[in-house]
């Protein structure tokens, strides 16, 4: 926050907690009451609780959906009567590459994250006739939460190389809507879900 105003932007603070529908609720008035609307929803809130699955508890595994599935539900949930009234917004969510390709020792976080894109989906259809948004970003960023296990890769991993993609994506001039975007060190590439042509029996 103190960064945002430091160059000239104004910003506040919400300590509730997304993983709660009055979280959720409370997020989204502090800022109706700091900014009278709400244009943009960014879903970037996220925890680790990696294990094998083998090893994986039911309390590691509902504690991420909770965060990162539930709390983008419950915030999008509060945001979306909003942004359907005024007939415009943009939603970004946060998925990754652990969702959509898999990665050991994450079933709870790739399970949310697929989570996320089916949701985004849905609410693109959805929230097509009110000129909603909605897609997902995957990024590959240097975090608080991912520092310690990238190593040396890390040093080109700058978060900021994956914020033009989200302001992109967050522009009233950005039309896209269901797309996924890996984003990481300098890289764009977008992600689709494919059907082959298959075969036919009898042909």
């Amino acid at each position: 926050m103190d960064e945002i105003t430091a160059e000239g932007g104004t910003a506040i603070a919400n300590a509730d907690s997304v993983a709660t529908e009055a979280g959720g609720e409370a997020i989204v008035t502090a800022a109706l009451e700091a900014y009278g609307r709400v244009d943009i929803l960014v879903n970037n809130a996220g925890i680790l609780r990696d294990a094998a699955f083998k090893n994986m508890t039911a309390d590691q595994f509902g504690a991420v959906i909770a965060v990162h599935l539930t709390g983008a539900f419950n915030v999008t949930r509060a945001v979306w009567p909003i942004m359907r009234e005024q007939n415009y917004g943009r939603i970004v969510h946060t998925t990754s590459g652990t969702g959509l390709f898999g990665n050991f020792g994450q079933t709870n976080y790739g399970a949310a994250k697929m989570g996320l894109v089916g949701m985004m989906h849905v609410l693109a259809i959805e929230g097509a006739r009110n000129g909603i948004t909605v897609n997902a970003i995957a990024p590959i960023a240097r975090t608080r939460m991912t520092e310690d296990i990238m190593g040396e890769a890390a040093k080109a991993m700058d978060p900021e190389l994956v914020t033009p993609v989200v302001v992109y994506l967050a522009h009233r001039s950005c039309e896209r809507t269901a797309h996924i975007y890996s984003v990481g060190a300098g890289k764009v590439s977008r992600v689709f879900i494919g059907v082959t042509k298959g075969i036919e029996d009898p042909p």
